[in-house]
C-alpha cells in the first residue's frame, strides 16, 4: 500500500498525497470510514455471541485484582477489549471473515487481513516522522510506527502500552490502538525490568503472548504505587471513531430532577451514585409509560445487583443503558426493539459501556 508520504509512482517526484494521492482522497475516505464502522460493529455486538456470565465473571476478575488502583471504568474499558480480542480471538477473527465476504474495495480488504492479530503493544519511542511516533519494541527487535494525533507529543523514551492493530494504511510498519494506549513515562521505565523478572518466574520471555497472557498482572503492575518517586502512567487518549471501551463523559440529571413524580423507596445502604442509577432507571421506564409493575420489576434487578455486587457507580447512565438492553433481551420492555448503540445514545455513553452493564444484569434479569 503507498504511504501518502511516499513518492507518487506516477515518477512526478512528488509526494502522492499531493500528486494521484489527490484523486483517490475520496475513495480513501469512503474506505476508511468503512473500516470504521466494522471496528464499531464489533465493539456494539460482539457480547450478544459470548456467554455472558463468562464475561461478566472476566471482569470481576479484573476490578478484584485491579480496583483501588485504577478508575472503575478504566478496570472495566481494559477487562472487555481484553475479552473481546484475545480471550475471544477467534470471534474477532470470525468478524473480520464476514467482513472481507462482504466487501469490495481492496483497500478495506488489506487492513482487515492485517488486522486478524491483534497484540499487546510495550514500545518505547524513539522520535517523530512525518506525523508519526517511531518506536522500538521494548523485549524486541521490531520497528513500530503510529499517527501522533494533532496536539498529541511524547518525549523519547516514553514507552506506550495496550492492545493494537497492525496499521498498514500509511506506513508498512504502522499500529493503531483498539481503543486506548497508556504511556509510561521514561523516568518510569523501572516497570519494564520488573515485567521481565515476571516472566524470568516462567522461564518464559516478556513478548506478545506473554504481555496478553499476563495483561492484569502487567496492569497491577503499572499502576501499584511501588515506587514513591515514579511519574504515573497515564492514558494516551481513545481512537478517533469513538469506539472508546473506557468512557470518559459523564451522564446527567442529578437524581431529584430524573426522580420528578417517581417514588424511590429504595432500601438503606445504596451509595448516592447507585441512588441516583436506580432512581433514573424508574424516571426514564416510566416516560416510556411502561406499567408500574415491570418498572418496579427492573429496578429491583438493579438494586438487587447494587446491594450483592456493590459496584462504584460513577456514570448511572451507563448502568441504565445496560438494564434496557438487559430487560429487552429478557422480553420485559413493551416498546419498540433497540440496539445497543440505540440505547447507548440515549443515555449518553458508549455501546461498549452500555453491554459490559447489560451482561452484569442479564443473569437476574431473565430470572
Amino acid at each position: 500500500m503507498i504511504g501518502r508520504n511516499d513518492p507518487c509512482p506516477c515518477g512526478s517526484g512528488k509526494k502522492y498525497k499531493k500528486c494521484h494521492g489527490r484523486e483517490a482522497g475520496g475513495a480513501q475516505a469512503l474506505a476508511d470510514a468503512e473500516i470504521k464502522r466494522i471496528m464499531a460493529a464489533y465493539i456494539q455486538h460482539a457480547p450478544s455471541k459470548v456467554d455472558r456470565a463468562e464475561l461478566s465473571l472476566h471482569i470481576k476478575t479484573w476490578m478484584t485484582r485491579l480496583g483501588g488502583l485504577m478508575e472503575t471504568e478504566v478496570i472495566e474499558g481494559a477487562a472487555f477489549e481484553h475479552f473481546l480480542f484475545v480471550v475471544n480471538s477467534k470471534l474477532w477473527e470470525n468478524h473480520l471473515d464476514s467482513a472481507l465476504s462482504r466487501t469490495a474495495r481492496e483497500e478495506v480488504k488489506t487492513v482487515l487481513r492485517a488486522w486478524r492479530k491483534p497484540f499487546v503493544l510495550m514500545a518505547a519511542v524513539n522520535g517523530k516522522e512525518s506525523g508519526h511516533f517511531v518506536m522500538a519494541d521494548v523485549f524486541g527487535k521490531e520497528k513500530r510506527s503510529m499517527r501522533a494525533d494533532a496536539g498529541k507529543d511524547a518525549p523519547a523514551g516514553t514507552v506506550f502500552f495496550g492492545i493494537v492493530l497492525p496499521d498498514p494504511r500509511e506506513r508498512e510498519d504502522g499500529v493503531q490502538p483498539v481503543t486506548t494506549l497508556y504511556s509510561i513515562p521514561a523516568e518510569s521505565a523501572w516497570v519494564t525490568s520488573k515485567i521481565r523478572e515476571m516472566a524470568d518466574s516462567e522461564g518464559t520471555e516478556p513478548d506478545a503472548e506473554f504481555l496478553a497472557r499476563r495483561l492484569m498482572d502487567v496492569f497491577h503492575l503499572l499502576f501499584s504505587p511501588q515506587v514513591p518517586d515514579a511519574a504515573p502512567v497515564q492514558e494516551t487518549g481513545n481512537r478517533e471513531d469513538g469506539t472508546a471501551v473506557a468512557e470518559t463523559a459523564e451522564t446527567a440529571a442529578p437524581a431529584e430532577e430524573a426522580a420528578a413524580g417517581q417514588e424511590t423507596e429504595l432500601p438503606e445502604g445504596l451509595t448516592a451514585g447507585q441512588e441516583k442509577a436506580a432512581v433514573m432507571l424508574a424516571s426514564e421506564l416510566a416516560a416510556d409509560q411502561e406499567p408500574e409493575k415491570t418498572i418496579g420489576q427492573i429496578r429491583n434487578v438493579l438494586v438487587s445487583y447494587f446491594i450483592e455486587e456493590n459496584p462504584i457507580v460513577r456514570k448511572p447512565g451507563g448502568w441504565v443503558a445496560g438494564a434496557y438492553l438487559a430487560a429487552q433481551e429478557a422480553g420485559r420492555l413493551s416498546g419498540e426493539p433497540f440496539n445497543a448503540k440505540e440505547a447507548a445514545e440515549r443515555f449518553g455513553v458508549s455501546a461498549a459501556t452500555a453491554q459490559k452493564y447489560a451482561s452484569a444484569l442479564s443473569g437476574q434479569m431473565a430470572e
